[in-house]
């Protein structure tokens, strides 16, 4: 039987006689071990068993490992998973230890009797670590160090001979330089100064956050063996059978191929249909208007692509097998990394009421497929208009009237980092002012002011993010004298703004909605929310926030729909005025 509390652990090894024995192994200590045999199948294995941690079985630098890390760093959340690798080299111990997310230990090959003990014990140290592993080293060390960050995908801050007048920075997004500075030396050439050091003091310190709880992407459920079974036993469940895992799983997804590299200057189109001739058909009417198109089969594939890289818009048809139009908005919107995608729906339908009801759940445009060509690509050129707009504001340093709300935050922040602008990026919502300060494209200060209350660094960055809505512009000039509350790349802020605002959006969702039993209220800010907050949630706020209403209680007292108050609740939550607590 599975212990309380122990990690649900999945393997990754194409030796699936080996993987038996191994299995057996976690079982008889307690663990709860399935494992999968094809690098293809790992993310969907990651998204159907939510595991705690990977255990990986083979070299570091090999074809195998190499692509499993591939597939886990493609999302944010899957990223953040504590991995262990098991393997005959483990020279890059020293460089894993101390970190909490992504590859966090080397076992020593072949896998015995005594490792699931060893795998159990790491998964308890894993909340005393400080996500900074750290040493000291000559060249030819820091090179084997940096070829490590590289191959594990780290993100990350790399810094040399630490707090001295020789310190060197090299900060990594997803193993890739992506700003380096070192004795006057930028980028590249300050990275590579750093290595030739004959001996350095080293640190290098994760952005991933703290050890998650374990998230996976929607995308193709693979072959996995449980470890859940008497000795001797293996469950082999094929492709097309449900998987026996102990939460219903949900209908595997076709998988997405790995998508090429964008063509710079060129919008990016994805295009969803389950029609193989529509998708040649409208492959080649945008092509021929300069899009670069990519195309996905169902929803299920269009979300992940989404989720692989930025795209301009959107073009999906409403009725698809496995996911459909609908349910791809949703999860898009639901999805703090994709939630400000412009999206148009097409439909074989002419209705109205079905446009007014995509609109409704946030899609730009509604067309149907009768619809003329011209109007089509015309309708779609039209989504990206208000971007075009800002990027030419930004181009022309007259940047000082934006609608953010129709660009997106995270957009935006995107064009400030690309630009390397410096100055004052100045917003505001119903609820909030915020600044955000740039150097170089890095923003370095960030700060909300709603009514007396102010947040500082990171907590108002993320607020900026969630912001709905929004006017402001932008100040060129020289480095403004705010105090610096934000040390990472834009790109990396926004990255982790994210993850952090989907596992708050998660664990309202599975847990604190149903089983919340205390309220904690911030009352200069439910001050600021009864005169700006949306109308029809007044009452139900008021319930939450006076009289300290539990959820199930403004449920039964309200002819509002539990969905609404699900979406008032988050709403009051992701503002900071109540925070829910379990009794």
């Amino acid at each position: 039987m599975t212990q309380p509390n122990a990690p649900v652990i999945l393997g990754i090894d194409e030796n699936r006689d080996a993987q038996t024995a191994i299995a057996q192994l976690f079982n008889a200590q307690g663990l709860f071990y399935r494992f999968v045999s094809d690098r293809r199948k790992v993310s969907g294995g990651v998204k159907q068993l939510n595991p705690d941690m990977l255990v990986v079985f083979g070299e570091l630098d090999s074809d195998f490992v190499i692509q499993v890390l591939d597939a886990l760093s493609s999302d944010v959340a899957s990223a953040r998973i504590p991995v262990v690798v098991v393997a005959k080299d483990v020279g890059d111990a020293p460089y894993v230890q101390g970190l909490r997310t992504g590859v966090v230990s080397m076992l020593q090959a072949p896998f015995g009797a005594a490792h699931p003990g060893v795998v159990r014990a790491l998964w308890s140290d894993l909340t005393a670590r400080n996500g900074t592993s750290a040493g000291n080293g000559n060249s030819a060390a820091l090179v084997r160090l940096v070829e490590h960050i590289r191959r594990t995908r780290r993100s990350g801050v790399l810094l040399t001979n630490p707090r001295t007048s020789n310190e060197g920075r090299a900060n990594f997004i997803y193993g890739r330089i992506d700003k380096g500075n070192f004795l006057g030396a930028q980028g590249q050439d300050a990275l590579n100064a750093m290595l030739r050091q004959p001996q350095a003091r080293w640190s290098f310190t994760e952005v991933a956050g703290a050890n998650s709880e374990g998230a996976g992407v929607v995308i193709e459920v693979g072959e996995v063996i449980t470890g859940e079974t008497p000795v001797g036993q293996v469950i082999d469940v094929g492709a097309d059978e449900p998987l026996a895992f102990e939460m219903p799983a949900a209908p595997p997804a076709p998988a997405a191929p790995v998508l090429p590299p964008p063509a710079p200057g060129v919008a990016q189109l994805l295009l969803v249909d389950d029609d193989p001739a529509i998708l040649t058909m409208f492959s080649r009417l945008f092509t021929k208007h300069g899009f670069q198109v990519t195309t996905a089969t169902d929803g299920n594939q269009g979300v992940e692509m989404a989720l692989q890289r930025n795209f301009d818009a959107v073009l999906a048809d409403l009725n698809m097998p496995h996911l459909d139009g609908w349910g791809m908005l949703r999860a898009l919107r639901e999805d703090f990394r994709s939630r400000e995608l412009p999206v148009s729906f097409l439909s074989a339908h002419d209705d109205y009421r079905e446009s007014l009801r995509a609109l409704d759940a946030g899609a730009q445009a509604y067309l149907s497929k009768g619809t003329k060509l011209d109007v089509i690509v015309g309708q779609v050129v039209k989504l990206l208009e208000p971007r075009r707009v800002v990027m030419a504001m930004l181009e022309l340093g007259n940047a000082t009237q934006i609608s953010i709300h129709a660009v997106g935050p995270q957009w935006l922040l995107g064009q400030l980092a690309a630009r390397q602008k410096t100055g004052v990026l100045q917003c505001r919502d119903g609820w909030a002012n915020y600044t955000l300060a740039f150097n170089n494209g890095v923003c370095t200060h960030a700060s909300a002011l709603a009514g007396k209350y102010t947040a500082e660094g990171e907590r108002a960055f993320n607020a900026f993010i969630a912001s709905r809505a929004g006017e402001g512009g932008f100040t060129d000039g020289p480095p403004p004298a705010l105090a610096q509350n934000l040390f990472l790349a834009t790109e990396v802020s926004v990255e982790r703004a994210c993850t952090t605002l989907n596992d708050n959006e998660r664990r309202m969702r599975e847990s604190l909605m149903v089983s919340a039993t205390e309220i904690t209220v911030n009352e200069e800010l439910y001050k600021v929310y009864r005169a700006v907050g949306p109308k029809n949630w007044l009452e139900a706020a008021r319930l939450i926030c006076e009289e300290k209403a539990t959820p199930r209680d403004v449920i039964s007292r309200l002819d509002l729909s539990p969905v609404e108050i699900e979406e008032c609740m988050k709403d009051l939550i992701r503002r900071g005025v109540v925070t829910l607590k379990k009794a």
